[in-house]
């Protein structure tokens, strides 16, 4: 290997000079976030003129839709309108992307037992509608209970696990006795429809999504952030980053098997077959973990503009996704170049334990993948791509003396603004040094 002597290596102390590393951010990527500020306390006049204002009020309406009607209605399109769209382009009338469902979706059984609800009239809870446009709605909670009624009259399941109508196991839709079968067909579900006046703007709208969707959610199943934010934030940069969780080598890095579906066996068969990485993985796959960290990718790349580092990082995320489903189509296809090529980079120099802080810990961590994928982003380490999967134990030996030096930095209790800058500096420094001795 030939030393490069014109070029000094980098170590951590000069690189700490530096002071804040930044990526070059690509045209029309530079978000704006909000400032971490101390709250105001309003006096009562300021709370009685906010509250006389109408700031922050729903705006609802209540309807009832019979179920005989909710496999059609589901099915309905319309047109879509705008300049931009192509004549004749439809979609649903409600709409119900697979984005905002659950990974953990219902069982059959559990699907019977809403239908055994309806049989027997007991209360079942009303559907939250958003009017995204006129006449025009998404379900913001419900989408599984809509979902079950439509399979059940489309004859997509047979009813199951009954506890007082046992006699009705195996039955779909259209084989239910006439009388029974008409019985259904004339219950009803309730909705409650957030109006499209309650938001001014599409950044208030998603604000009042936000807060009508934690707060009908908050009594049950706690979702995370993320499942929120496929709810609430859905759009062009939402729908990449679930696309990306899928790559292979992405979910080999973190122990997510490829092909998981929700359904892939107990927690108990997974522990007995002695695959905790399985485990492990297939909890990040429910809770859409694996779709943060492709979301945590692209907004990091802006972490220097966000003085709260990663105190806040669920704000910083809901800001960044919210104004990134707004980038033109030419920024979100180098975001997938580049994360595809970031992956792949880091994979074949340093296999496995990419996103591990090497010799100090076998598991991958946040607090690790955030810095590392961010400086192999950086346009010199790009640059040396070859040449450092060529020598990667070099790579690997700075990598696993800049853990050792700064294992505290890397323990994962240290998350505001100054570490977060601290650890790209010693990601950086590593490589600089691992490229000088090239």
């Amino acid at each position: 290997m030939k030393k490069n002597d014109d070029k000094p290596a980098l170590t951590t102390d000069n690189a700490s000079q530096l002071g804040v590393i930044e990526v070059q951010l690509l045209p029309n990527e530079k978000v704006a976030f909000f400032d971490v500020r101390e709250k105001h306390s309003a006096t009562d006049e300021e709370l009685n003129a906010r509250y006389a204002k109408g700031e922050i009020r729903i705006v609802t309406e209540s309807a009832r839709y019979s179920l005989a009607g909710i496999l059609s209605m589901l099915q309905e399109e319309v047109e879509v309108e705008g300049e931009e769209v192509a004549p004749g382009t439809t979609e649903p009338r409600y709409k119900l992307d697979p984005e905002y469902q659950r990974r953990h979706r219902w069982s059959d059984e559990r699907k019977s037992r809403l239908i055994e609800s309806f049989l027997m009239n007991v209360p079942v809870p009303p559907v939250f509608l958003y009017e995204r446009d006129l006449a025009r709605f998404e379900v913001m909670d419900g989408r599984q209970r809509l979902t079950a009624l439509s399979d059940f009259y489309d004859d997509k399941f047979a009813l199951c696990g009954l506890e007082y109508w046992a006699d009705l196991e195996g039955r779909t839709y259209s084989t239910l006795p006439k009388k029974v079968r008409d019985g259904i067909d004339r219950r009803y579900i309730s909705s409650i429809i957030l109006l499209k006046e309650t938001a001014t703007s599409d950044e208030q709208a998603a604000l009042l999504k936000k807060i009508v969707f934690e707060r009908l959610n908050s009594g049950g199943v706690e979702l995370s952030s993320q499942e929120t934010r496929n709810a609430i934030y859905n759009g062009p940069l939402n729908k990449l980053c679930m696309s990306l969780s899928e790559n292979s080598t992405f979910r080999r890095l973190w122990g997510i098997p490829s092909g998981i579906t929700p359904n892939a066996g107990s927690d108990d068969e997974l522990l007995e077959s002695g695959d905790v990485s399985t485990l492990i993985g297939r909890r990040m796959f429910e809770k859409m973990e694996d779709v943060e960290l492709i979301l945590r990718f692209f907004a990091y790349r802006q972490i220097s503009y966000f003085r709260a580092g990663l105190n806040k990082i669920s704000e910083f995320l809901d800001r960044f996704l919210f104004k990134g489903n707004f980038f033109e189509e030419d920024v979100l296809l180098s975001y997938r170049e580049m994360f595809e090529t970031s992956i792949e980079f880091l994979f074949d120099s340093l296999g496995s334990d990419a996103f591990t802080a090497i010799g100090q810990s076998q598991r991958p961590t946040k607090i690790v993948y955030d810095p590392i994928m961010y400086i192999a982003n950086d346009s010199t380490v790009k640059s040396k791509y070859s040449e450092l999967i060529g020598s990667k134990e070099i790579l690997r030996e700075e990598l696993v003396a800049a853990y050792a030096e700064h294992a505290q930095l890397f323990s994962g209790r240290k998350t505001n603004y100054a570490d977060t800058q601290a650890r790209n500096q010693v990601i950086r420094g590593a490589f600089f040094k691992a490229i000088s001795r090239i």
